[in-house]
């Protein structure tokens, strides 16, 4: 238990108090604790300081008989007279020293931390220098050794329940200082578990939106399909499906029918004198024949067929089958005009098709699905989010109350008293 020098067994079986502290007021809990303990350090120590005075002024009383002890060194070989010689100057040098500092009165706690460490250094200086001479001093000053060694050991002892005071004072620090961290945290997590449930029932709020969205999303999806217009629309939209099929057969069957003369064109390409519109026609038609035939285009494709043609007669376009050619490239302008006219037919159908569809609009099928397909991603999002932010407010108000428990196992240890901590 911290500062319990001198108390009584007794007093620990004593039952401890219980008591409620709101967080706010523990810091004004521990500033006078300490200032009590600071004080009961002053008291306590100064006699030992006076004693500890006392002491060093009895050693420096004993080396000053010593200083004016010969020794009886005279009879002793001369190297060891000097070696003893040497000893005792640098014993009494030391000592004498050290031994007649004064300590200041002891009236406030610094004055306790200065003392002690003024001490401690006397001490390792005399302890020092005894250490180094022991053998000769044992020897030739047996008797001042052991009254400066009576004394020391006094000196030390006082000074070790100094030194224990002032570690236990540390330890108080320490607690202190790790009860403000508490405290912090014990704040911090309260003000994390308030923005996350405020953010929680954001999303919540989101959630449920989000729900009805997509609850009215379906219902007018459902309405919309089990009526007369969408009926019409599907019918519009099916008929739109055969005809776009309708449009790649003839695609299809355009590009077979060209593929039979694409050679003769081939060649044409790059022996032709045609001008520049109806050369880049007949490019695109080598290309893919069923973007270029049409009926805007008919007349321009007949005038490159027939001039392919006279190029193959007159020799200027270099075939194989020069009659095999010249008969696939007529037959091809024969069916021309047909080819055009239906595809356009297919193209108009289309066109009518989609102008249709137009006068549905209003269904909004597209929008609503995608609308719903976003409610439902919404969903599963705020979902996701709820889901870890309710695991992150069970994490923190668990960390919270492991902290609050470990605070006021800390008050106990320090006061003595079983406070109930409430924010």
């Amino acid at each position: 238990m911290v500062f319990g020098w001198g108390k009584k067994k007794q007093e620990t079986a004593d039952v401890a108090q219980e008591a409620d502290v709101e967080l706010d007021q523990i810091p004004s809990l521990l500033s006078p604790k300490k200032e009590e303990i600071r004080k009961k350090i002053i008291i306590q120590s100064s006699p030992l300081f006076s004693e500890i005075q006392q002491e060093l002024g009895a050693i420096y009383k004993i080396i000053e008989h010593l200083k004016h002890d010969d020794l009886k060194v005279e009879d002793i070989e001369k190297i060891l007279r000097v070696i003893v010689t040497r000893a005792k100057t640098e014993v009494i040098d030391v000592i004498s020293k050290e031994a007649e500092k004064k300590f200041p009165t002891v009236d406030k706690f610094e004055d306790v931390l200065d003392a002690s460490e003024s001490v401690s250094h006397t001490l390792k200086k005399i302890g020092d220098v005894l250490g180094k001479n022991s053998r000769v001093i044992h020897v030739f000053a047996k008797k001042y050794a052991q009254e400066i060694k009576d004394h020391l050991a006094l000196v030390t002892k006082n000074h070790a329940i100094i030194v224990k005071m002032l570690s236990e004072h540390s330890v108080l620090e320490s607690s202190s200082d790790s009860i403000v961290q508490q405290i912090s945290k014990t704040r911090s997590l309260s003000q994390q578990i308030i923005e996350h449930n405020a953010h929680l029932k954001k999303l919540q709020e989101l959630l449920v939106s989000a729900q009805h969205l997509y609850a009215k999303t379906q219902e007018q999806i459902l309405v919309a399909r089990n009526s007369p217009e969408f009926q019409k629309l599907q019918e519009i939209q099916s008929k739109q499906v055969l005809l776009v099929g309708q449009k790649n057969e003839m695609a299809k069957q355009i590009d077979d029918e060209f593929s039979k003369v694409s050679r003769a064109l081939g060649k044409y390409v790059y022996v032709t004198s045609l001008d520049k519109p109806l050369k880049s026609i007949l490019e695109r038609l080598v290309e893919r024949p069923s973007l270029v035939v049409g009926v805007e285009n008919t007349e321009s494709i007949k005038t490159i067929l027939e001039s392919c043609m006279k190029g193959i007669v007159f020799g200027t376009v270099s075939v194989k089958e020069n009659d095999k050619s010249v008969d696939q490239i007529g037959l091809v302008i024969a069916q021309l005009d047909s080819l055009a006219q239906r595809k356009a037919s297919i193209e108009n159908q289309i066109t009518q098709t989609e102008q249709s569809m137009k006068q549905f609009e209003g269904l909004n099928l597209a929008t609503l699905e995608k609308q719903l397909e976003k409610s439902k991603s919404d969903q599963e999002d705020a979902q996701s989010k709820i889901k870890n932010l309710e695991k992150d407010i069970k994490d923190a108000e668990s960390q919270k109350q492991e902290t609050l428990q470990t605070l006021e196992s800390s008050l106990f240890q320090l006061f003595r008293v079983k406070y109930k901590v409430r924010e």
